[in-house]
């Protein structure tokens, strides 16, 4: 494969990551997130497994799971605006060399700062969602985390999710590109959440938008 074979593939990577982040696929995104955490927890599934709710929330059910999806990433961070300035800019390179640049080095955090970070959202959501008279017992959190400036030291504490767990989530789960953790799992929650809880899986190899 020449440079500009592989320019092609670039692109066409690009392309692909675009409309796989348009409002129309929103649902195969959240699927594809719960893939992630069944593959890192090395759970089993088959596609036809994964199913849409008749009204939202949750947004994918997988047998007993009734996962509810929500993406964390840096401040000021938007998936779709980076992808498309990324596809423009490997639309109009001419080499391999034009999209070489220099990527300032990842901060390290603590996984209580990692987990903090679910906050805002999550906030937000029990909120809105006690306001619609929806029981949030009923749901489980998977939260995506898309970090390109900071990297969690998973040698640091997860501290006990007190906030999260009065909020009233039946389970909460975090999974990134290369590393997944169940935060906490109730009694009445999935088994595969359970018998996962509180351990931190770490992947062979990342996968990331």
């Amino acid at each position: 494969m020449d440079d500009s074979d592989y320019l092609r593939l670039l692109t066409r990577q690009a392309e692909q990551a675009n409309d796989f982040l348009t409002n129309a696929r929103k649902w195969e995104r959240e699927r594809w997130v719960c893939q992630r955490l069944l593959l890192g927890l090395n759970v089993p599934f088959r596609h036809d497994e994964f199913g849409a709710a008749r009204q939202e929330p949750p947004d994918v059910l997988f047998r007993e799971a009734n996962f509810e999806v929500f993406f964390v990433l840096d401040q000021g961070r938007r998936l779709n605006d980076e992808w498309r300035a990324e596809l423009e800019r490997r639309r109009s390179a001419l080499s391999l060399s034009q999209l070489l640049r220099r990527e300032p080095r990842p901060r390290r955090i603590a996984a209580s700062e990692l987990q903090g970070r679910l906050a805002p959202t999550l906030r937000k959501k029990a909120h809105n969602y006690r306001e619609r008279g929806i029981d949030l017992g009923e749901l489980d959190l998977l939260a995506y985390i898309n970090l390109k400036r900071d990297m969690p030291d998973f040698n640091s504490h997860f501290p006990p999710p007190g906030e999260y767990l009065r909020q009233g989530w039946r389970s909460l789960s975090l999974v990134g590109p290369s590393y997944a953790r169940v935060l906490f799992a109730h009694a009445d929650a999935p088994d595969f959440l359970r018998s996962n809880l509180g351990r931190t899986v770490l992947f062979d190899v990342g996968i990331s938008l």
